[in-house]
């Protein structure tokens, strides 16, 4: 039987989104006082966002051997290719 929802633009989107909610998430628990924009913008603009998007990032391992254990390859491409993006981010915010 062949499975659904097995590409590499999917596996990208859903690399790139669990991030963005745990990052909402970090925001709602710890930082409940200003917006999610704000967080994110402030995070950005003074490049305090690196340890913030470190923890966001290694959620992505959740979803990455859920899919390999279901023997969706590709989508666990995309997810690896998406944690790749944001580990670039967190070299530039780290050494910048």
């Amino acid at each position: 039987m062949k499975k659904k929802f097995n590409s590499i633009p999917l596996g990208l989107i859903l690399g790139l989104a669990c991030p963005i909610l745990i990052l909402f998430g970090i925001k709602v628990y710890s930082f409940e006082h200003m917006s999610f924009w704000i967080f994110l913008k402030t995070g950005f603009s003074t490049r305090t966002i690196s340890p913030w998007l470190k923890m966001a990032t290694l959620f992505n391992l959740a979803p990455f051997f859920y899919f390999i254990n279901d023997n969706r390859i590709r989508l666990a491409q995309g997810i690896v290719f998406a944690t790749i993006l944001s580990g670039l981010v967190i070299v530039y915010f780290t050494f910048m």
